[in-house]
């Protein structure tokens, strides 16, 4: 167990770097296209630090861990709605754009409810078994891609308002950065995954709980770093965006295209799990339709709910 601990912090490491390489990368591509801020953290920021979530959903669907994988998506997001924004709030207040309040933060909670809906299909629809099929995957991908195109036609449209922003890099390093970000996400991305599992089976817990709590926390690091450091910069949109963006691409490009490779199947989701899911982004609309804003108090709030969740998580495994 020792040597798959060590593993699980290498895997993590390969993993936050390749995410900080790539989002670099991809971050200056988008500038020398004059991408507005807030579109860049909805979509090239949120892609790149989701990739984390990405290769380890990848590799536990080829690895039939179904459970790790949608663990790892919904963890990943409850921690994105409650940590990331609670911590971003704690430093600086963040604003709620009409943008946000009416697009953003609404498709973060549809995404939420249309996952929950698939993975309680022996529950909902009387099927034998809880799957995230292949269909579920092609619905995914194309919210995804109706998603990627409003915000491309924002992009477009925004575009003349931008001023040309100067990028140290030239197309070549940029590349490179694009390319060396990849192989480190998934060389970590399998290290973790395999490690995670041989943990799991030898403390005898639930995969979806490794899932919803360890790789949820590690692979979310990058959305974490990135918009607390956006909102100490002041740059609030990309923030705000990063963490709303990447819950998005999770359920939609995340789950969509590793349940199109294969099928998962969903035994170790608790309706508590499917609480918090739904419960997260519901929690910042509500902010945002009353205040529109989230303080450091309602920051605060966030980030203790998050809290409370892990000891309920942790009591309900400790009293099985």
């Amino acid at each position: 167990m020792i040597f798959d601990i060590l593993f699980v912090l290498l895997g993590f490491v390969l993993i936050l770097k390749g995410a900080d390489v790539m989002v670099d990368g991809a971050t200056e591509l988008a500038r020398r296209f004059r991408i507005t801020e807030v579109v860049i953290g909805l979509t090239v920021v949120a892609l790149g630090t989701s990739m984390p979530e990405f290769v380890v959903s990848f590799f536990s669907a080829l690895k039939g861990s179904g459970d790790m994988s949608a663990g790892n998506i919904m963890g990943s997001n409850i921690f994105n709605s409650l940590v990331i924004l609670g911590a971003s709030a704690f430093v600086t207040t963040v604003p709620v754009h009409r943008r946000a309040l009416f697009v953003d933060i609404p498709m973060s909670l549809f995404a939420a409810v249309v996952c929950s809906l698939c993975c309680f299909d022996a529950y909902l629809w009387h099927s034998g078994e809880n799957e995230i099929s292949r269909i579920d995957g092609a619905i995914f991908l194309f919210c995804f891609l109706l998603f990627m195109v409003y915000n491309f036609w924002l992009a477009k449209r925004k575009k003349k308002e931008m001023e040309v922003v100067e990028v140290k890099d030239g197309p070549l390093m940029i590349g490179v950065k694009v390319v060396l970000g990849l192989a480190l996400l998934l060389g970590g991305g399998q290290l973790l995954v395999d490690s995670a599992s041989n943990i799991a089976r030898d403390l005898g817990v639930r995969e979806a709980v490794i899932g919803l709590t360890i790789l949820a926390a590690g692979t979310s690091l990058p959305e974490l770093v990135t918009s607390v450091v956006a909102a100490r910069r002041g740059s609030i949109d990309m923030a705000i965006g990063n963490a709303i963006g990447s819950n998005v691409f999770n359920v939609f490009f995340v789950l969509g295209s590793a349940s199109m490779i294969r099928p998962m199947m969903v035994q170790g989701i608790r309706p508590l799990d499917i609480v918090m899911f739904i419960g997260g982004p519901a929690l910042l609309w509500l902010f945002a339709i009353l205040f529109r804003k989230i303080n450091r108090w309602m920051g605060i709030l966030l980030v203790l709910a998050y809290l409370a969740y892990l000891v309920l998580l942790v009591r309900g495994e400790l009293m099985k």
